[in-house]
C-alpha cells in the first residue's frame, strides 16, 4: 500500500476579521471537540500553550513550526492584500483528524472568505519557479515553458512560466485565485470577485461538480482526492475557469 499523499488545508480571512490568538483558541476549541490531546511544539521542541499564547501576542502574525497533533499550523497577515491566511499541513503520516472537523470551527469566522484542500506536493511544483528547485530535486524542466523574471541585467535569469499551471496561486486584492478539490466559498467570496454567485453555481452543476449551498457559505467538490497530477487538468482548468475567469 503506498503512502498517503500529504494534505493541506487553507483558510482566507478578511482583514482583521480575526487575530493569531483567535486562530489558536479556535484551533484549540476544535481539538478539545475531537478529545485530542492540546499538544504544540515549535520546531521540534515541546511548548506549552501559555507560552504559545504569548508568542503569538508579541507580533500579528505566527512563529514559523508551529505543529500540533501530527499538523503544521501557520497564520500570517497580508495587509496590502485586505486578507490574512491560516494554513494547515500535514506533518508526516500523524494526522487523524478529518479535514471536514476542522473546517466547521471555522466557518463561523464572519470575515472568513474562503477554503480549499489541495496536495502538498502538487501545489509545490505548479508554482515553483526557480529552475534550481527542480535541478536539487533531480526534477527534468525542459519541457516546460520558461520566461526571464524580468529584472534588470545582472539580475536577469530565466524561470519556469507558472501562468498556464491550473493549480497556480495567484494573490488577489481581498482573495486568493486557487482551486482545491473541495472548496467552501463565502459571500464575501463572490464579492470581492466580481461574480454572480446563482450564474457561477448554475455553471458549476452544468460541467458535473457537485454543490451544497448554505446560508452563508457554497461548498463544492470537484473531487473525493486532491489534484495531484495532469489526468485532472482539464478538470481543474474548468474548475478555476468557472470561478475566477
Amino acid at each position: 500500500m503506498k503512502d498517503k499523499r500529504p494534505e493541506k488545508l487553507k483558510f482566507v480571512f478578511a482583514a482583521d476579521s480575526i487575530s493569531g490568538e483567535q486562530v489558536l483558541a479556535t484551533f484549540i476549541g476544535a481539538l478539545n471537540k475531537l478529545g485530542l490531546p492540546t499538544v504544540f511544539s515549535m520546531h521540534g521542541v515541546d511548548v506549552g500553550v501559555k507560552a504559545l499564547e504569548k508568542n503569538i501576542s508579541k507580533k500579528k502574525s505566527w512563529p514559523s513550526g508551529v505543529v500540533s497533533n501530527g499538523l503544521e499550523l501557520r497564520f500570517g497577515i497580508l495587509p496590502a492584500l485586505a486578507h490574512s491566511f491560516l494554513t494547515i499541513q500535514e506533518a508526516g503520516c500523524a494526522n487523524k483528524i478529518a479535514w471536514e472537523e476542522l473546517v466547521a470551527p471555522f466557518l463561523s469566522v464572519k470575515g472568513l472568505i474562503q477554503a480549499w484542500i489541495s496536495d502538498v506536493e502538487y501545489d509545490f511544483w505548479q508554482n515553483a519557479k526557480d529552475p534550481m528547485e527542480y535541478a536539487c530535486a533531480g526534477r527534468s524542466f525542459s519541457q516546460l515553458p520558461q520566461k526571464t523574471n524580468g529584472l534588470p541585467a545582472p539580475l536577469t535569469q530565466m524561470e519556469i512560466d507558472t501562468s498556464g499551471n491550473p493549480g497556480r496561486i495567484e494573490l488577489r486584492q481581498g482573495y486568493v485565485e486557487a482551486i482545491g478539490s473541495t472548496m467552501w466559498l463565502s459571500d464575501l467570496f463572490w464579492e470581492n470577485v466580481g461574480k454572480n454567485r446563482a450564474s457561477t453555481l448554475l455553471l458549476l452543476r452544468a460541467q458535473g461538480f457537485i454543490v451544497f449551498e448554505g446560508a452563508e457559505f457554497v461548498k463544492v467538490v470537484a473531487s473525493e482526492s486532491c489534484f495531484h497530477d495532469d489526468k485532472t487538468i482539464e478538470r481543474q482548468r474548468t474548475l478555476r475557469g468557472v470561478l475566477f475567469d
